[in-house]
């Protein structure tokens, strides 16, 4: 049951990220087709239509052309990619090199069991998200559902909410409910916003990196990495699955790479984001992100962020509406 909430969260989640995702080109498509003798606008529904005709036909014959090798890089390559990127000398050179080092006693032996934890924890984080990919591979069927649902919140959300509101007794209420609808939409744009510019960023920042690595492909991976970023905890280290059999006698130094870039991003660089586009704090994007992974791994994370936007815009109207029924209590007593 827990599990079936979650996949039907993060399914909610995916088409509510690619309906804020198309907004504004159905927006500006609106703006500039103009149709018959009065020079109307396309309707919503037409619009997306169209893009939708754009997006997909072309999708459905590259996806028709290489489902098959996806699959098998799923299902064979990937846990090979795995195997290969921890059984080998590279990774496990690493801690020998720090023993080697000239540092004071102990500290050698400590920083070396330190970096075998950290290497034993990326791998099974790895195994795990690869583990997870596999199970969910069975499932992609789902994914057709998500421009479904966003069709759908494009088209029948703005008149499902002018319904609701006229069912609300007119006055402070039906005036709060208003502001509150549209601070959970704002943060929810926030966080669409956050996650794209993530993307951007990791992806700039990858193809660099990759390039002075010397990578045989740097820019194909590196676009990858930004755009697996949309998918936080699976897409970091999907990225990593992807570089890591084209790095060679280089791994050491993709590894070392892409670990400095996600500690940058997950506890600079994303939280800023994250702060400006939803107003929640630093340290409260963190522990968010924490608890969403302990509690529901992967679909835990992607959901962390958005369910601490919707529940601190709900808190934060909740006290506003307390205070403001306290003194008109106050003042007709």
């Amino acid at each position: 049951m827990l599990r079936a909430i979650e996949g039907f969260g993060v399914l909610l989640l995916l088409s509510a990220f690619f309906a804020y995702v198309l907004a504004p080109l159905v927006a500006a498509i609106q703006r500039w087709v103009r149709v018959g003798p009065r020079q109307r606008p396309l309707s919503k529904s037409t619009t997306l239509a169209l893009i939708y005709l754009a997006l997909f036909l072309p999708g459905a014959l590259i996806w028709r052309a290489s489902s098959a090798d996806v699959t098998h890089w799923v299902r064979v390559t990937a846990p090979d990619a795995v195997n290969r990127l921890f059984a080998g000398s590279d990774t496990r050179a690493f801690p020998a090199f720090i023993r080697r080092l000239p540092l004071p006693d102990g500290w050698g032996a400590s920083a070396a069991e330190r970096a075998e934890q950290a290497i034993a924890y990326v791998e099974r984080e790895a195994r795990g998200t690869l583990a997870d990919m596999i199970a969910a591979a069975d499932q992609a069927i789902w994914l057709v559902a998500v421009p479904i649902v966003a069709f759908v919140l494009l088209t029948g959300l703005p008149a499902f909410q002018r319904s609701a509101l006229r069912v609300i007794p007119r006055g402070h209420l039906q005036w709060r409910t208003e502001e509150y609808l549209r601070d959970v939409n704002s943060a929810l744009a926030g966080y669409i916003r956050a996650q794209s510019a993530a993307a951007l960023i990791v992806g700039v920042v990858s193809v660099a990196g990759f390039f002075a690595i010397g990578l045989p492909s740097a820019i194909s991976i590196g676009v990858a990495a930004g755009v697996l970023e949309l998918v936080p905890a699976i897409g970091p280290l999907t990225a990593l699955l992807i570089a890591a059999p084209q790095a060679g006698g280089r791994l050491l130094a993709v590894v070392i790479f892409l670990i400095a870039l996600r500690v940058v991003q997950d506890y600079v660089i994303y939280p800023r984001l994250i702060r400006h586009g939803m107003h929640l704090s630093t340290p409260a994007v963190i522990l968010t992100i924490w608890i969403g992974a302990v509690l529901a791994g992967a679909a835990g994370v992607i959901l962390a962020i958005p369910a601490a936007g919707f529940l601190s815009v709900s808190l934060r109207h909740w006290r506003e509406f307390r205070e403001i029924e306290r003194l008109v209590g106050t003042k007709t007593g």
